[in-house]
Order: structure tokens, then C-alpha cells, then sequence
């Protein structure tokens, strides 16, 4: 390599003074950032089939040499703004990602030109304070723990109220390891089949109800425990756990000599949106000495707004809970939290290197089971900052409204079924021809399970197709799910909405519905319903 070749390479892609000479890519992007922002885009789900993307981007060589950057933002246009989803459309309610404010994209991009690293102080100066304080700020929502407890927080040099991780899956993943260790100890060292040897116990299990996320299993696996080790729990129509038959879980788990080391309540499932009853499972936990996790990945962020507490009555009695930033919180991903009551619980993870992480140094990376990480608190820090608590509490409250209105709509419908509604903005329902929902009524009633549980498979059907073309149209966007805690016989297919999309309007969901009568209307036809 030449030093011409070099300093070629450092002043078109490294010098910010050649970039003020010559602006126009910077700009040129800027148009495309802030022309996704404001949702310029006609719809909001793209209808290039997937089978033709694969066909484009099946190249795997690299390539030999750089291209202009105005061309490869033209690239980024066409391949990648063309095919992605547009979260912040009004008419994209399917999933719990958000429509994001410019600011907090502002902070993505601080973020990435800082480029600091939270493994520890030296890479990671102020913004270790930084993530410090916003663990603190959300600690202080959940827990509500004497002044005296924050202030001892941010001085510590060893302990920790919680960890910034990348995703609910490695806050779940860090509060089990915790609780295993906590309920099992030597595990970490020994390993778990030493400890299980020593212990007595014929086995190990987690509990959590049917509406447990997935990133749970996830988690037991990676911990040795196994999927398995996951006992399910029955919810009842509220899509809450049922306590009674939680209680017998335990009782049976207690009867066989299987150990359990947590129990999961949740606040916020991820298909309903209900929330368990957190106050009654800490009173069980607390009783049986089990640990007491809160996967608050959806809904904590509630508890930033006064008005929504009481619908985590007990969650102050968590051992540890998780948070999701990049959820109601409204920052780009990854941003989520795991706190713990209890400061020194984080300290069963600890681990110390002689040229990294030295003990009582204060760097975050000794109870974290990440490595290096990214300054990720910059982007929720910056939110809290700018919009405020008033803020939020202003934003939660249209969610609220917006999931209102929709029940409003449903409820004027002939051909349209409420399924489940949420505290915390999710909807299910489905559609359901009139002629349809009155033979389903009249099998119910005339105690026709065989016939009613058959309707109902065609139903399931005709509302995934449902799904699968408005998704394929693009015009609009909502998810489905499966359910089996409705009043119909079997599992049952429904569309689910996610109402915090700021920009919808009502008659954004009028739209909506009328797309899908159409649809559903021709689908009966096709389906001979």
C-alpha cells in the first residue's frame, strides 16, 4: 500500500474537513433520515417478495473495491429503505417496536461516534456515571428505596443496583444466573452437576405462566438447566397466571424434591399485554423461599406515569426485574435494564481480571456477563433529559387513548370479535363474518364442542390468511397470534395490535378494519365460508 493510497482513504472516509468542503453525502442522508422519520413512504410494510431479495443479495463474495458514498446511499435507498419495514407509518401497529423521536436517533448516533466501552473506567469515564444514574432513576421506579440507597449506588466500587444489557433476553438470562447461584450456591464455581450432587435435590425448575417469552428457555438452556426445567402455569381469561393452579405446581414440584429456583411473574405479556398478579406471587415466593423475577420487558416502563402504579401492586417485592428502553421508553434498540432489590445480589456474578475489572474498581463489567458494551444508557439518558416524566406520562396517556379508541371501533362492528384488551395498549381480536359468529354461538350454546371446535379451526384459517395478505398488500400492518384462553373451543389464531404508534389517528384504524373487511370478505368466498 501506497501513502497516496492511504491518504486517499483517510481523506475520503476519516477527514470531517473534507466533509464540510464537500457535504453533499452528509446531506444526502440527512434527507433520507429525516424523510423516514416523518414517514414519507406511501405503506409501511414492503411487497417485494422474499424470494426476489434473496435473488438480489445472494452474492456472498466481498467486494473487491469501495464505491462512492452518494452510491451507496442510493443502494441503501433502494435495497434497504424500499424493503423495511416503516415502524413510524401511522397504519404499522403489528409490533412493539416504536415510531422514535428525532432526539433519541440524534443519541444513537452520539453513541456510536463516542464509541465507549462500559466493560470499564477506563474506556467508559463519565458514561460509567451516566449508566449509573439512569439504573438508579429506573431502580427508584420499581423499588422506591430510601434516597440514602441511590446516593451509596453511585459512590459504590463494588455492587451494583442493576446492569444495562442489550435486550430482555440477557436481563432475563442475568436475573436466572443470579437466582441460581443465589438458590444453589457453588454453582457458579463448581458447576451444576457438583452442586446438584451436593444438594439433594432430584431436580430444578423455573415457573412462569403460559405466557412466559420465549427468552426464558432460552436462558435455563444456556444456564445447564435445560427448556425443560420451564414449568408452564394455566392463565385464565384475563391471560394472568392462575394462582390456584400455580399453588398446585408447587406443591407437586415440592412432593418429587425438585428444587425451584425462581418463579416468574409477568408485567406485560408479550401477546396480551395483561400483567400478573405480582403481589400474590411475592407472597407465595416469599413463603417458599423462591426468588422472585418480574419480566417487566413491556410494561415497566408504566410505572414512570403515577397514575398506572397500582397495576403493579407487589413488583417493589421483586428480587429482580427487567426493563426494556427500546420498548415504552421509546429509544432505538438495544436498550434494556435488569435491576435487583438488593445491591449486593449482583455480586454472586463478579469476576475480576488483573488487567481489566479489578476488584472494588468500580467498572461495571464485574457483574455483567457481557464483555465489551455499548453506551447504550446515552440514548435513554437523553430522553429523560429532553421529554421528562411529563413527557412520558404524555405519551402513555395517548397510547391509552388510542387503545380506547380502537375498542370503541371493534365494539361497532358487526364482523369484527374484541378478543382481549390490555392496561398496557396491546389488543387481540378477529374477524368473524356475521353469519359465522352466529352459527359459533349457536354451537356453543347448544353444546356442540365437535362442530363448534371445527368452526373454529376455519376461523383460525381464515383470519391467518387474513393476516398473511394485508401483510403482503403493504397498505398496513398488524401481528397475530394464538391463543388459548378464549371462550372458544381449541387454540385460536387472532390479529394483534400494539397501540403506542404516536402518529395514529382514528382514522388511520378505520382505514385499517375496512382493508381488512375487504380482505376477509374475499376470503370467505375463496374458502367457501
Amino acid at each position: 500500500m501506497t501513502d497516496s493510497a492511504i491518504e486517499q482513504l483517510l481523506q475520503q472516509h476519516f477527514s470531517i474537513d473534507a466533509l464540510q468542503q464537500a457535504p453533499a453525502p452528509l446531506q444526502q442522508a440527512l434527507r433520507m433520515l429525516g424523510g423516514w422519520l416523518a414517514a414519507e413512504r406511501a405503506e409501511p410494510y414492503p411487497h417485494t417478495p422474499y424470494a426476489e431479495l434473496l435473488t438480489q443479495l445472494s452474492d456472498t463474495s466481498l467486494p473487491a473495491h469501495g464505491m462512492p458514498v452518494a452510491d451507496f446511499l442510493q443502494e441503501l435507498d433502494t435495497t434497504v429503505l424500499a424493503n423495511t419495514a416503516q415502524l413510524n407509518h401511522p397504519q404499522y401497529i403489528g409490533h412493539m417496536t416504536q415510531a422514535l423521536p428525532w432526539i433519541s436517533v440524534l443519541a444513537e448516533a452520539f453513541t456510536a461516534t463516542l464509541n465507549q466501552n462500559q466493560v470499564k473506567i477506563e474506556t467508559a469515564y463519565v458514561s460509567t456515571l451516566i449508566e449509573k444514574q439512569i439504573l438508579g432513576w429506573l431502580h427508584r421506579q420499581v423499588y422506591q428505596q430510601a434516597d440514602s440507597v441511590y446516593t451509596q449506588a453511585m459512590a459504590a466500587a463494588s455492587g451494583a443496583l442493576g446492569n444495562v444489557v442489550n435486550g430482555g433476553t440477557m436481563g432475563n438470562l442475568t436475573a436466572l444466573a443470579v437466582a441460581l447461584e443465589s438458590q444453589l450456591p457453588g454453582t457458579r464455581k463448581r458447576g451444576l452437576f457438583a452442586a446438584m450432587q451436593e444438594s439433594g435435590h432430584a431436580g430444578l425448575a423455573v415457573i412462569g405462566s403460559a405466557r412466559s417469552h420465549y427468552s426464558v428457555k432460552k436462558a435455563l438452556a444456556t444456564l445447564g438447566l435445560g427448556e425443560n426445567a420451564l414449568h408452564l402455569v394455566a392463565v385464565d381469561r384475563d391471560n394472568r397466571i392462575d394462582v390456584a393452579a400455580l399453588e398446585a405446581t408447587i406443591a407437586d414440584l415440592k412432593s418429587r424434591n425438585i428444587k425451584v429456583v425462581a418463579m416468574i411473574g409477568i408485567a406485560g405479556t408479550t401477546e396480551t399485554g395483561a400483567i400478573d398478579p405480582l403481589a400474590a406471587m411475592a407472597a407465595i415466593a416469599a413463603r417458599e423461599g423462591i426468588w422472585f423475577h418480574v419480566d417487566a420487558a413491556w410494561g415497566g416502563a408504566l410505572l414512570i406515569a403515577e397514575q398506572y402504579r397500582a397495576l403493579y401492586d407487589g413488583i417493589a417485592l421483586a428480587d429482580s426485574v427487567v426493563i426494556d428502553g427500546h420498548k415504552l421508553l421509546w429509544v432505538p434498540m438495544a436498550q434494556s435494564m435488569v435491576l435487583f432489590k438488593d445491591s449486593a445480589s449482583l455480586n454472586l456474578l463478579k469476576h475480576n481480571a488483573n488487567y481489566i475489572l479489578r476488584d472494588n474498581s468500580g467498572d461495571l463489567g464485574q457483574t455483567s456477563l457481557e464483555g465489551s458494551r455499548r453506551f447504550d444508557a446515552l440514548k435513554l439518558w437523553t430522553s429523560f433529559k429532553v421529554l421528562g416524566v411529563s413527557g412520558y406520562t404524555t405519551l402513555l396517556q395517548q397510547a391509552a387513548t388510542l387503545s380506547g379508541q380502537l375498542q370503541d371501533l371493534l365494539a361497532d362492528q358487526q364482523d369484527f370479535e374484541l378478543l382481549t384488551r390490555s392496561d398496557t395498549f396491546i389488543l387481540t381480536y378477529r374477524y368473524v363474518p356475521a353469519h359465522l359468529r352466529q352459527r359459533m354461538e349457536a354451537l356453543l350454546a347448544g353444546g356442540q364442542a365437535e362442530a363448534a371446535t371445527e368452526l373454529n379451526k376455519q376461523l383460525n384459517t381464515l383470519n391467518a390468511k387474513l393476516q398473511n395478505r394485508q401483510k403482503a398488500q403493504g397498505h398496513s400492518f398488524v401481528s397475530r397470534t394464538v391463543l388459548e384462553s378464549t371462550r372458544y373451543p381449541g387454540p385460536t389464531n387472532v390479529l394483534r395490535v400494539v397501540m403506542t404508534n404516536v402518529k395514529t389517528r382514528p382514522h388511520h384504524l378505520r382505514a385499517i378494519l375496512a382493508e381488512q373487511r375487504a380482505i376477509g370478505q374475499a376470503l370467505v368466498a375463496e374458502l367457501g365460508l
